[in-house]
């Protein structure tokens, strides 16, 4: 990344901290809400504002997290082939997750709620089986690094 990148994102960078140390401080210093001051319930008159400005920050962070890496794969397309084949990868672990798990509605005495239809108990199944899947490749890949220091 050249210089003058870096320098356009940091002064972006401050313009925002400020923009929130600005709100911050009103926020605790400033004026409240007419009818709640000294009781219990007290509300600062910029609640509304400062939680419109983390909306807006939050929206901001989840499209930079979005676009930065769809920039990364286009202009680094060795990184890319191997991120396609990691998808690819849980893509099927969850397809066999989703295989093993059951759709069979279960018997519970006493229970009568709506979570108990096929395809909830399916999701669900399935989450159970990849977290299975998965501790049971970690604990593999554990043993296998400490097995296979013995042979080197």
């Amino acid at each position: 990344m050249d210089n003058s990148i870096r320098k356009i994102i940091s002064i972006i960078l401050y313009v925002l901290m400020g923009i929130s140390l600005i709100l911050v401080v009103i926020f605790y210093f400033g004026n409240v809400v007419p009818g709640t001051e000294g009781t219990s319930m007290e509300e600062p008159l910029i609640t509304g504002k400062i939680l419109l400005w983390s909306g807006i920050l939050v929206v901001i962070t989840a499209g930079l997290t979005l676009i930065f890496p769809l920039i990364n794969l286009v202009t680094n397309l060795k990184s890319a082939k191997r991120g396609l084949f990691t998808l690819l990868g849980v893509a099927v672990l969850i397809f066999i997750a989703y295989t093993l798990a059951s759709n069979e509605v279960l018997e519970i005495p006493g229970y009568s709620g709506g979570d108990n239809v096929p395809k909830t108990l399916r999701i669900s199944g399935t989450g159970l089986f990849t977290a299975y899947i998965l501790a049971g490749l970690a604990v593999l890949s554990i043993l296998y690094s400490e097995i296979s220091k013995y042979f080197k």
